[in-house]
């Protein structure tokens, strides 16, 4: 009884959501590639902690409906589903004797796209479908106690059925390189002798999940993310803040695309416990015509269910006027201790200490 209400209202949003969905355009999916691949670069620089022992990532967006995300070409609006699906995977652990050093690996995939019939494992590769999966791994060496780590790996993006409709993509196979020293990382990635961006990560935050304080002004300090991306035609920096407003449960973030985009997104997001394992966000986003729209969603262990959200508008396909339910889970670890992705703190956790019963329990002889 105490779901009923919940499910009821879910149902009627993912029923009604196909009357204000905006159509998927063979642009937003052509241009989801190279936002997947710095997606998972992005990732990968969140997860390879000093001293993180693994990290899992598994999910997939469903869209029930034919309606709710339609695919918009130069033949018109089709019916279809757009679907994401994801997994990534990082193990982390001492090596040799004396166990000073840890080395670990690192994959993640992604297999998305348009197609005509709503499928888990197998599309029906009609007209206009467009399948792509997109795969990173690598292998990792870290000395957790000078905060010291690099990796290095590949990409490869395989085209798995495309249309006339989208941009000529082809199979594709980049290189990337990893490396961080206490707060500071650096990223960068290849394609044949070219270079595809270049990414400095500055975590100032103190967090005590990684040895930090667990409160005061340290707790406060900005994080910053800057990635220069190589783009076909010119080059452009995307700059992201992340501020720590109340007590590590109250977060700000706000990115922008220079030179010409300006400001791309801005979210607020309360995490009920620092350990990050559940949200509630409001986001926005400005679109290419520069009008902004606002949104939000929430983020539980298992399911995650948004409207209007900016992540959803970056990373799929652009959606937006519509709800998008993500099934999902995703955790980290250190020793004993579990979070969610860049937390500040560990989830707490409870030791249940059995005890005998004594006689002094029943009234017995002191």
């Amino acid at each position: 009884m105490i779901f009923r209400k919940p499910v009821f209202l879910l149902f009627l949003l993912l029923n009604v959501a196909f009357l204000f969905a905006d159509p998927v355009s063979v642009n937003s999916i052509h241009e989801t590639g190279s936002t997947t691949r710095d997606r998972q670069l992005r990732e990968f620089l969140q997860a390879f902690r000093p001293g993180v022992s693994s990290y899992f990532n598994f999910g997939i967006n469903y869209t029930p409906l034919s309606s709710q995300l339609p695919l918009e070409s130069p033949f018109g609006i089709h019916d279809g589903y757009a679907f994401s699906q994801h997994a990534t995977v990082f193990i982390s652990m001492p090596a040799f004797e004396k166990k000073i050093v840890d080395l670990g690996a690192f994959w993640s995939a992604e297999r998305h796209g348009w197609d005509t019939e709503d499928f888990l494992f197998f599309p029906a590769y009609e007209k206009f479908s467009f399948i792509r999966s997109v795969q990173t791994g690598g292998f990792t060496f870290s000395y957790p106690k000078i905060k010291l780590g690099a990796a290095l790996g590949v990409q490869y993006q395989n085209i798995e059925k495309t249309n006339e409709v989208y941009p000529d993509e082809s199979d594709s196979l980049y290189f990337w390189g990893h490396a961080y020293f206490g707060k500071v990382a650096l990223q960068t990635s290849f394609h044949k002798a070219d270079w595809r961006h270049v990414r400095v990560g500055i975590d100032l935050e103190s967090k005590a999940v990684l040895g930090g304080d667990s409160s005061g002004w340290k707790t406060y300090l900005p994080n910053f993310d800057v990635a220069l991306f190589n783009g076909d035609e010119d080059d452009s920096v995307k700059i992201t803040w992340e501020q720590n407003l109340y007590k590590q449960m109250l977060y700000s973030r706000v990115s922008a695309f220079l030179p010409d985009h300006g400001f791309s997104s801005a979210s607020l997001t309360f995490y009920p416990d620092p350990s990050r394992l559940f949200s509630l966000e409001a986001s926005m986003f400005k679109k290419e015509n520069g009008d902004f729209v606002f949104g939000g969603g929430i983020d539980l262990l298992f399911l995650r269910v948004a409207y209007n959200q900016a992540y959803d508008y970056e990373n799929f396909f652009g959606a937006k006027g519509t709800v998008i339910v993500e099934l999902h889970f995703a955790l980290s670890s250190i020793e004993k201790k579990f979070f969610g992705l860049n937390a500040a703190k560990p989830a707490p956790m409870e030791d249940q200490q059995i005890r005998i019963p004594s006689a002094k329990d029943f009234g017995g002889a002191k």
